[in-house]
C-alpha cells in the first residue's frame, strides 16, 4: 500500500533525490523558518543552525527578489548527498521532511543516504518511469508553473 502521493505516482520517493542539485528562492521554504505556527517561528524538524543560516540570507523582511539559497550547499556534484543532510535535519522543503514521516520512505532515504551506487540506479530508473508517465516531454520549466 501507498502511504503518500509521491510513492502512488513514482513508487518510493526517489525523485526527490534531485534536489541534491540547484537553488530555492526564500519563497520556496519561508513558511519553515518564519511564522511557522502559533507556538514557534522555525519548524522543530530543522537543525536549529542550518536554520539560523536561512534566515540569515532569508529574514523575514526579504526585499532581494532573487534570494535563496543552493539545495544541497555540500556538493556541486549529484550525489547522495542530500540524503544525507535529509537526516541531519537539513533541507529546504517540507516535501523532504516528509520523507522520514513513514517508515517505508525513511528506510529507502537511510540506503540512499549509505550507498551513492544504490541511489544513483534508483533514481535513472525513477526518471526512466517518470518519462514513460509524461510521454518523454519535459515535466516542468518552473516547478512553479505547470506547463
Amino acid at each position: 500500500m501507498f502511504r503518500t502521493p509521491i510513492e502512488k505516482f513514482l513508487g518510493p520517493p526517489l525523485i526527490l533525490g534531485g534536489h541534491t542539485l540547484g537553488f530555492s528562492h526564500c519563497s520556496s521554504f519561508k513558511n519553515r523558518i518564519h511564522n511557522f505556527n502559533s507556538t514557534t517561528d522555525v519548524d522543530p524538524s530543522i537543525n536549529p543552525s542550518f536554520a539560523a543560516s536561512l534566515k540569515s540570507t532569508c529574514p523575514a523582511t526579504n526585499n532581494a527578489k532573487n534570494a535563496g539559497v543552493p539545495m544541497d550547499p555540500s556538493s556541486t556534484s549529484f550525489d547522495n548527498t542530500y540524503y544525507k543532510l535529509l537526516f541531519q535535519q537539513k533541507t529546504l522543503f517540507s516535501s523532504d521532511k516528509a520523507l522520514l514521516d513513514s517508515p517505508k520512505t525513511k528506510n529507502i532515504a537511510a540506503k540512499f543516504a549509505t550507498s551513492k551506487d544504490a541511489f544513483t540506479k534508483a533514481f535513472i530508473k525513477s526518471m526512466i518511469k517518470m518519462s514513460s508517465i509524461t510521454g518523454g516531454q519535459e515535466v516542468r520549466k518552473n516547478c512553479k508553473v505547470v506547463n
